[in-house]
């Protein structure tokens, strides 16, 4: 189970402790001093590493103590053929609703792993002994080989309650009901420490749902309670970091919640992105899954960033004449770097104020291709070009809010060039809301369609056009209702890089 006793911290403590923790470890600028615990946090690292090891020896996964005073030697094939009939019994009907027609049976000709042995006649002997056991126990029955009286053809599970609980005792293993209640038990602790409204916790009611409903783990999880105690903490810790976001080092953030710096890459990590996409698709969009799970790594590094789990610190790329002033004092001038500068989070974060220099208009694109085209060959006199990349993680947030702060102090237009679709919509509409009032769209609109029309991409896909639909009754996506009008009614969508570059 994800929370001990003996005085651990709780679910509410990690909760708390998550976002002291780590908000004061974020201020340090280096990956080495943020390492070092936080003196003022109220759970040290050292209680996050304790409790993170409980995980492993929770009460949930102790022998049960009537178990241990009956010390029972079962046989190799025993153990064998309980573990392989409690495999399918698993995955059967009789499992999920309690009684099933069809026989949870293995044939012995079909046990692949044992036919060598089954070959030698002492052992053949010896099977046949501990299937008879495992019948005198009431929990297989089994028929023989219709011309070999002496040869078991087939072996079958008992489906009564009493048979499968000696079965897993035979197997050595828990009963997987009391695995799958245990984890539902988890989920309504971490639902309970989460902060009110969250989306990790609205997820994690809609899976406790289904898995109750199947008494199996869904996709998102794993039959492993540690490794699923293990995501229950990750999500905790994004739903604390939610009001602060502050950045963290994947390996750095692993070290603290698992004690082992490649914990989460290691085992967690694909599953944390599939549950970070579903919430961004259904729960912050509002959308839903087309069916495809497939997620590319640089979608799941996307993913991790925009909650500020990051492998290294981010670069922001931009091109303008500007200045910035560091919170040392010292300053840096980007005028000169006609092609192109960047500035790493470390560095943004610790910008205090942006100056601008000839710049009468500012601009974000949204695809690094078309970014860079522009700079070289569209950038006019004048321009501030920023790279969106498609995100924004807590650190860019930071810097975008610094520098459109002075285009608003300057009355400087600016403009958001993404992708005609939904996903572009929405970027538009979060930089308008969190830094930019007066942000204008930059060749999005119906127009733009019609003079690409060739380059366009079949708008096929039924949960976008209702995403779509649905903006019209949002005003904060009037500005793009013309458009959208146009894409519902001719099926279109426009990707920056489909429009050709010359």
């Amino acid at each position: 189970m994800l929370f001990g006793k003996n005085g651990k911290p709780s679910a509410e403590k990690l909760a708390a402790a998550a976002a002291e923790v780590y908000g004061d470890a974020n201020k340090n600028k280096d990956e080495k001093s943020a390492e070092e615990p936080s003196k003022d946090s109220s759970v040290s690292d050292a209680e996050l590493k304790d409790s993170a090891t409980e995980i492993e020896l929770s009460e949930s996964q102790e022998p049960d103590a009537a178990d241990e005073e009956e010390t029972v030697e079962y046989g190799t094939y025993e153990r064998y053929i309980a573990e392989e009939l409690l495999i399918k019994y698993e995955n059967s009907k009789a499992y999920r609703e309690g009684s099933s027609s069809r026989k949870i049976a293995v044939r012995v000709d079909q046990l692949i792993e044992i036919e060598d042995d089954l070959e030698n006649e002492d052992e053949k002997k010896k099977f046949s002994e501990e299937i008879a056991s495992l019948k005198e126990m009431g929990v297989v029955d089994y028929s023989c080989d219709k011309d070999d009286e002496t040869a078991i053809d087939r072996i079958w599970l008992v489906i009564e309650e009493s048979a499968i609980k000696t079965a897993y005792k035979v197997a050595g293993r828990r009963p997987k009901i009391e695995i799958v209640n245990d984890f539902l038990r988890d989920i309504d602790k971490t639902v309970q420490s989460m902060l009110p409204g969250s989306n990790y916790a609205e997820f994690l009611k809609a899976e406790k749902k289904r898995v109750a409903e199947k008494k199996d783990f869904t996709r998102y999880f794993f039959d492993d309670s540690v490794k699923n105690a293990g995501l229950l903490r990750f999500l905790l810790f994004l739903d604390a970091n939610e009001e602060n976001m502050t950045e963290q080092m994947e390996r750095v953030l692993s070290k603290r919640l698992f004690a082992d710096s490649k914990y989460f890459e290691r085992e967690l990590r694909g599953k944390a992105i599939s549950i970070l996409q579903t919430i961004k698709k259904e729960y912050e969009e509002g959308g839903a899954q087309n069916g495809s799970t497939s997620i590319s790594a640089e979608e799941g590094d996307r993913l991790l960033a925009e909650k500020g789990i990051v492998r290294y610190p981010e670069i922001f790329e931009f091109a303008g004449e500007v200045s910035v002033m560091f919170d040392d004092g010292h300053s840096a001038d980007f005028s000169t770097l006609t092609y192109g500068a960047c500035i790493s989070a470390l560095m943004a974060a610790r910008v205090m104020s942006v100056t601008f220099r000839n710049v009468n208009r500012m601009l974000f694109i949204e695809n690094k291709a078309v970014y860079m085209h522009y700079l070289m060959n569209q950038r006019k006199a004048g321009d501030l070009v920023l790279f969106h990349g498609g995100f924004v993680s807590p650190a860019k947030s930071g810097w975008f809010k610094c520098i459109t702060g002075e285009a608003e102090r300057n009355d400087v237009p600016t403009f958001f060039w993404g992708d005609i679709d939904f996903a572009g919509f929405r970027k538009f509409v979060k930089i308008k809301k969190e830094f930019c009032p007066r942000l204008k769209p930059y060749e999005m609109d119906s127009g733009t369609l019609r003079l690409y029309a060739k380059y366009t991409a079949p708008l096929d896909d039924e949960s976008e056009c209702r995403q779509l639909d649905a903006l019209f009754r949002d005003k904060d996506y009037d500005i793009f209702y013309p458009v959208i009008r146009y894409m519902l009614e001719n099926k279109v969508t426009l990707e920056q890089e489909s429009i050709p570059v010359d």
